[in-house]
């Protein structure tokens, strides 16, 4: 008779603590923790309750966009080249069937400014998706004013709005780490065996090409004039020559991580970069080469060559999951101290 009692009861509580009844900032706790996919594709949807509680700026203070592939940019024929892009990726096909957009008005530019602005200010990470326009780069830049990380994916060189990142990163006072990968990548499916750029992808392009290191250099400078909270840099297939490393050395005196992956690294580079920065804790390097003064390639990057014996906290080659548990446990003795 009492466990029939205690039945009655567990199903009066269960009935009690319905989710969508649940304290909106204990759902918008939640749902911080689940992605940019989620909130837009599947919370929304379930309820109301779920629905306003996604639109608190807590679930928007760590942005990481998913890949956006205009498809295609090259075309095999001159009549292609007016072709806009006749898909997006995965997840931005699925945002547009969702909520009913029409394709030929959606735009990149348009759907960072959305999800941006419902951080009201908030965001702290942000990972923009490739192929950014210089508007949308001029709103976050705007909008973002407590940014501590970014990842910045498109080349440094060739897009219009690569260029302005050295005016608008400046205005992160709060920027800690910045991650650059500063090369072209266009897949196979963007390619479709042509050799024609079309108009869409033409108009991203700068008019004139400068110099890959001229821009690194001018965006180390304004990190180092402008956000006094940096402390990591990640760089990713990047050519870092001498002079790259006096800016780095010059500029970031108290960087504490580099991070090198990919990259072909000028030999004096490293220790013109370790002379400088006093603070210099992790230098991370994987599948990286190095060259000489004379722009002969000199093999695999061996960091212990160019660092005194007293500086060297170095991870080379390392699994993800080793390096992860590494720095981890760097940051945690940091902060212990």
């Amino acid at each position: 008779m009492s466990t029939d009692g205690d039945g009655i009861i567990l199903e009066q509580e269960q009935e009690k603590r319905r989710w969508e009844e649940m304290n909106e900032d204990c759902l918008a706790n939640a749902f911080s923790r689940t992605g940019m996919k989620s909130l837009l594709l599947a919370i929304p949807f379930v309820c109301k309750s779920w629905y306003k509680a996604s639109l608190s700026p807590e679930c928007w203070t760590c942005l990481f966009f998913p890949d956006y592939v205009p498809t295609p940019l090259l075309v095999s024929t001159v009549e292609e080249i007016e072709m806009g892009p006749q898909s997006f990726g995965t997840f931005y096909e699925k945002f547009i069937d969702e909520y009913g957009i029409d394709k030929s008005r959606f735009s990149i530019t348009g759907f960072v400014k959305l999800v941006v602005g419902r951080s009201k200010g908030k965001a702290t990470e942000l990972e923009l998706p490739m192929y950014g326009t210089k508007a949308a780069l001029r709103y976050v830049a705007n909008v973002c004013p407590l940014l501590r990380h970014l990842s910045f994916q498109d080349d440094l060189v060739i897009f219009k709005h690569s260029r302005i990142l050295p005016q608008v990163i400046g205005k992160w006072k709060f920027l800690e780490s910045l991650s650059l990968r500063p090369r072209l990548v266009v897949n196979d499916e963007q390619k479709r065996d042509g050799n024609c750029w079309t108009r869409y992808f033409q108009e991203l392009l700068a008019p004139d090409i400068l110099s890959r290191n001229n821009v690194l250099e001018r965006i180390i400078a304004q990190i180092g004039t402008h956000c006094k909270h940096f402390r990591q840099l990640n760089l990713i297939q990047t050519h870092l020559h001498q002079d790259g490393a006096l800016a780095i050395a010059n500029f970031l005196p108290h960087l504490q991580i580099i991070v090198a992956v990919g990259c072909i690294i000028q030999r004096d580079s490293i220790s013109t970069i370790v002379r400088g920065c006093k603070e210099l804790r992790v230098f991370y390097a994987k599948e990286s080469t190095g060259f000489d003064e004379d722009g002969r390639q000199t093999g695999k990057v061996v960091l212990e060559d160019c660092v005194p014996l007293d500086r060297r906290l170095f991870m080379r080659d390392l699994s993800s999951a080793t390096l992860m548990r590494n720095f981890v446990y760097y940051r945690l003795r940091m902060s212990g101290q």
